[in-house]
């Protein structure tokens, strides 16, 4: 009598998936560490500090606890799939994070107990019962231990896409120069919270110039390098590429004509109320980063990228077309803070718009288009300051 044979779906050649993979594993922890440190952490913290009241703690820590975790879930699922090991076809990925979506509301319920007990450490504290202080440590090293599954498993991810980003290196610089530059502005001028009319704090500043340069400048800081190779104008980085000679040309373009700009806009700007120089100049060098990574880099290049998928348009004419929609973008940005100031005459915004947005914006955009980056920035650069020492 022959021995039992089992059929299974390996040995018929199609493997029996066991694992949700490191992609898996990272959208799921994602998820769940978004929600505890929204619902949970970041509750506990509100009302410790008492800018949260504690009327309806349990409902308010259960909508931000989803709220983090819709959050953590987009994040895991950006970092699993572009994080995914080597060699693991992006087919294969994507099935795999479907499969752990499976388990993912068996590990939000848990982190949501987690959560609304570290939610309740207040109230834990207040009423000092035995029985409710022994939840709330539970609920802390719980907290703990998914918020650190979810930054080993995302480090792991993040090594794996950081090694295939074939611009990594200009990237990083980019990007970090980003967040440097959002987080000087923001504790320069503190902007609300949209819709709470709550003003950031230091740390607060932080974690939106974080959030901001992980979830924005990182992503067209890609895209636009990515795009850069496909249209016919200098490479963004350029003169980094080619040595200290074109490096030191673009400087000295961008000089001249930031200073050009600078000096036509000059009549028409604001006087400067800032109580250092220093510090208003440091401030305008952000704002210029930040400008010609948003208008310039990503912008241009992704207008003229998409003129360019028309057989119909001329390369010229796709690149005179992106600096003229960069233009008109920054000038549309810049019209809240020009009605702000309150000239007297719609003539005279009209005119501050154009000398001080418009003009210099098209000058940075055909700078940029013949001669990349660099001579792009440092013209935004020169002009800022121009108008910080005379204005």
């Amino acid at each position: 009598m022959n021995a039992p044979t089992t059929h299974t779906a390996e040995a018929l050649g199609n493997p029996v998936p066991r694992s949700i993979g490191l992609h898996g594993r990272v959208a799921v922890f994602s998820s769940m560490a978004g929600g505890v440190a929204i619902g949970g952490v970041l509750v506990a913290y509100l009302t410790l500090s008492g800018r949260l009241s504690g009327h309806a703690l349990f409902m308010n820590a259960t909508a931000l606890y989803v709220i983090g975790a819709v959050l953590g879930l987009i994040h895991g699922l950006v970092l699993g799939y572009f994080g995914r090991p080597a060699g693991t076809a992006p087919r294969k990925a994507v099935g795999d994070i479907g499969r752990a979506l499976i388990f993912a509301p068996l590990g939000l319920a848990v982190g949501w107990l987690a959560a609304i007990w570290v939610a309740m450490t207040l109230v834990a504290a207040y009423t000092g019962r035995v029985g409710a202080l022994v939840a709330v440590s539970l609920g802390w090293v719980a907290a703990g231990i998914i918020l650190a599954a979810a930054a080993l498993q995302a480090f792991k991810a993040l090594k794996n896409a950081y090694a295939r980003w074939p611009e990594r290196r200009p990237g990083t610089v980019l990007s970090v120069a980003s967040f440097a530059a959002l987080l000087l502005i923001f504790l320069a001028n503190r902007p609300e919270v949209w819709g709470l009319r709550l003003r950031l704090t230091e740390n607060g500043a932080v974690l939106l110039a974080g959030f901001l340069a992980v979830w924005v400048a990182g992503p067209l800081v890609t895209l636009a390098l990515r795009l850069a190779r496909q249209v016919p104008f200098p490479r963004a980085l350029a003169g980094l590429a080619q040595g200290r000679a074109r490096l030191g040309q673009d400087v000295i373009i961008g000089l001249l004509a930031g200073v050009v700009v600078g000096l036509i806009a000059v009549p028409f700007a604001v006087p400067s109320v800032a109580p250092a120089l220093a510090g208003a100049m440091v401030v305008n060098v952000s704002q210029a980063l930040v400008d010609e990574v948003l208008l310039r880099l990503f912008l241009v290049t992704a207008v003229a990228w998409l003129f360019l998928r028309s057989d119909r348009v001329r390369a010229n004419v796709a690149l005179v077309g992106a600096v003229v929609v960069a233009t008109v973008v920054q000038v549309i940005l810049y019209t809240p803070g020009a009605l702000a100031v309150g000239f007297p005459t719609s003539s005279n915004t009209a005119l501050f718009l154009l000398a001080a947005v418009a003009i210099p914006g098209a000058v940075f955009g055909t700078l940029f288009w013949r001669r990349g980056f660099t001579s792009a920035l440092v013209a935004d650069m020169a002009a800022l300051a121009v108008l910080a020492l005379l204005a």
